[in-house]
């Protein structure tokens, strides 16, 4: 008698081993499918993000800029009748292509007032290295509303076509 029930409880524990199996071929099949969809994804999300920041510039060196002056005025007093007037410098080694529909943005930020605007300027001519070319504008209307005030601390930024830019500060004149 106590064979029996020996090799019983053997057989018992035989069946329920037995019943604990792993997930079904099929199953772990999909899961590893969705993995590898899932990788792809985050692979081709990074390389577009890697190649949308390298196509931005069409494969001329950014220029390396400085605004050597930049005078802002209150009235029209920069150099005759300007309202503004911006020279900036070609630091960098090769020249800025320049041509009649070639423009730089310029923007102003009135830091007292907190009036915000912006101006093309056209870069007529191609820009050597180490010289310097210029923008201005007579007025004020169309930029800046209302316009600066003496003593008002403005922020000019110039952005070349290629990318290349530079900020300052300027304190508005009579």
């Amino acid at each position: 008698m106590p064979r029996k029930s020996l090799d019983r409880a053997r057989l018992f524990l035989k069946n329920s081993r037995g019943r604990h199996s792993a997930i079904s071929p099929i199953i772990a099949t999909l899961l590893l499918i969705l993995i590898a969809i899932a990788a792809g994804v985050i692979v081709y999300a990074y390389v577009v993000g890697f190649i949308g920041n390298s196509t931005q510039n069409n494969g001329n060196t950014i220029s390396v800029i400085q605004i050597e002056n930049a005078c802002i005025s209150a009235s029209t007093k920069c150099s005759g009748s300007n309202a503004y007037q911006i020279v900036i410098l070609n630091q960098g080694s090769n020249a800025i292509a320049g041509g009649a529909s070639v423009n730089a943005e310029v923007y102003f930020k009135d830091s007292t007032n907190g009036v915000t605007g912006s101006a093309t300027c056209n870069i007529a001519s191609s820009v050597s290295p180490q010289t310097t070319y210029t923008c201005s504008g007579v007025s004020w209307a169309g930029i800046l509303s209302p316009s600066p005030a003496l003593n008002d601390k403005v922020q000019v930024t110039v952005v070349n076509p290629d990318g290349g830019s530079f900020v300052t500060t300027s304190t508005a004149t009579s």
